[in-house]
């Protein structure tokens, strides 16, 4: 077996012990560009993506999957909302945090990492 023959195993999800309740939160909420999509509809409800992407310094291609994942897990509301099946290209979305899904998200972390 030559060295481009060798096999090559990819190290396995760290999960440490009694995490378990983390996971759901934080797999929620992902990464940066999420929280920072969160913040900003929190201070500004009702935009559409371009002026979310103007703050956050990001291209649409960025910020609009990172949008639909948000709003399905329940955590930004959409106007008008996603339906399966159909598509909203050319229609002016306007979005806005549920707060008390965003709220629930926060407890459930908080309870995750022992802060209550």
């Amino acid at each position: 077996m030559g060295p481009c023959d060798s096999i090559v195993l990819m190290p396995r999800l760290a999960q440490p012990a009694g995490s378990e309740d983390a996971q759901d939160p934080i797999a929620l909420l992902g990464n940066l560009v999420k929280a920072a999509i969160l913040r900003y509809l929190r201070a500004n409800p009702d935009v559409t993506v371009g002026p979310i992407c103007d703050a956050l310094e990001l291209g649409p291609t960025t910020i609009q999957p990172r949008l639909n994942e948000l709003e399905t897990a329940g955590l930004v509301i959409a106007d008008p909302p996603m339906t399966a099946g159909e598509s909203r290209k050319g229609v002016w979305v306007k979005y806005r945090v549920n707060d008390e899904a965003v709220t629930d998200l926060y407890l459930r972390l908080g309870m995750a990492i022992g802060e209550f």
